[in-house]
């Protein structure tokens, strides 16, 4: 039967750094670690297309998978394909984000707008980087479970901070960077060819996602995507708060001891068959806008000195309003959306190129999509 299956190989990543893997054109899914018990816990998939589904019985979330295609790959002279994982219809919006915006810059080029070109190269190419952010997350989770798994002393709930810890945390910081580069990306787009180029003002330019907002503020008429973008960007919004996450890191303080220090959890997870795995927790604070502005004060340091003990017991009992991994694959998924969205108002239809072989030699010509 599966003889017919690609000759892929796949190692599933999954949230609190656990990983599924599948050599090609294998039945098996092996999880990694082993179970609490020392034992190996697999499962038998019935297709191909079928590991993702069967992973997510297990009660475990999927947040990207790693293809292997070729023994370069497998040797580790090439790198694995890796796409972030979505939850909805479009399993692989980032992938088709940037495979569209980088279709766009292809018939950009070929109309001879260096604006549109310009830009959709690098929402394309900023879409690519905010995958791989997300794969370098996901593996320090996983570097610092292994660690985890090497000490074999698991206690659900219980914090702790090693070798491995701060640099999850860095990890998460470049994720947001990365995210807000995007946002902003997509604002500028959205500010030259929303409707046309209707938002558009001679002599300005808008580059940011806070200055396409304070315009909107102003726009008496707008577009339903343009009202949609207003709503992410308002209080409450998610893109709003991935703002403010951003800005406590950039403009205040690391994100794990921003009000507090934040510990890894260590947590047990049930699987079917009544076993047991270990997984890890990065929590994050909630408000980011609130405690950016409760810490740009700066003049309650006798304050905080009196209050170490309050603070350290915090520190122990917060659960976090996210996950870091949970957090940057949701971010990552609602970003490619809006690009998948802001995509709609290019002002030409994608095109790919093709290369041909013809008498004369090759030759490169643009179709369109």
């Amino acid at each position: 039967m599966t003889e017919n299956w690609p000759i892929c190989g796949r190692e599933v990543h999954l949230h609190g750094g656990l990983l599924a893997i599948n050599e090609p054109r294998s039945k098996m899914v092996r999880l990694w670690p082993n179970t609490l018990c020392g034992k190996c816990y697999e499962i038998e998939i019935p297709t191909y297309g079928k590991i993702y589904t069967e992973i997510k019985s297990l009660g475990v979330e999927i947040v990207g998978i790693e293809f292997i295609t070729h023994e370069t790959e497998a040797t580790g002279e090439s790198p694995t394909q890796w796409r972030a994982y979505s939850a909805q219809q479009r399993i692989w919006s980032n992938w088709e984000a940037a495979q569209l915006w980088s279709q766009i810059g292809n018939a950009s080029y070929q109309h001879k707008d260096g604006v549109s070109y310009d830009l959709s190269n690098r929402v394309s190419y900023q879409l690519t980087s905010l995958n791989l952010r997300l794969k370098d997350l996901s593996l320090s989770y996983r570097d610092q479970l292994n660690a985890l798994y090497i000490k074999s002393k698991p206690k659900h709930g219980q914090r702790f901070q090693d070798g491995f810890t701060d640099i999850v945390y860095q990890k998460f910081h470049s994720f947001l960077f990365d995210a807000c580069i995007l946002r902003d990306y997509l604002s500028e787009f959205v500010y030259y060819f929303s409707r046309g180029g209707a938002l558009r003002e001679v002599g300005k330019d808008i580059t940011t996602a806070g200055g396409l907002y304070k315009l909107l503020k102003n726009v008496t008429e707008l577009s339903d995507f343009e009202k949609h973008l207003m709503e992410c960007m308002d209080d409450g919004g998610w893109l709003k708060e991935l703002g403010a996450y951003r800005d406590l890191v950039m403009h205040s303080a690391p994100i794990n001891i921003a009000n507090h220090r934040l510990y890894c959890i260590q947590e047990i997870i049930s699987l079917p068959g009544s076993k047991q795995a270990q997984s890890v927790r990065f929590p994050i604070p909630s408000n980011p806008d609130g405690l950016y502005k409760q810490r740009s004060k700066r003049d309650d340091f006798v304050k905080y000195v009196n209050a170490l003990e309050l603070i350290a017991k915090a520190a122990l009992d917060d659960y976090g309003e996210y996950d870091c991994l949970k957090y940057a694959q949701n971010i990552s998924a609602k970003l490619s959306n809006l690009a998948l969205d802001s995509a709609l108002l290019a002002p030409y239809q994608p095109m790919i190129q093709q290369f041909i072989r013809t008498d004369k030699g090759v030759i490169s010509v643009f179709k369109h999509v």
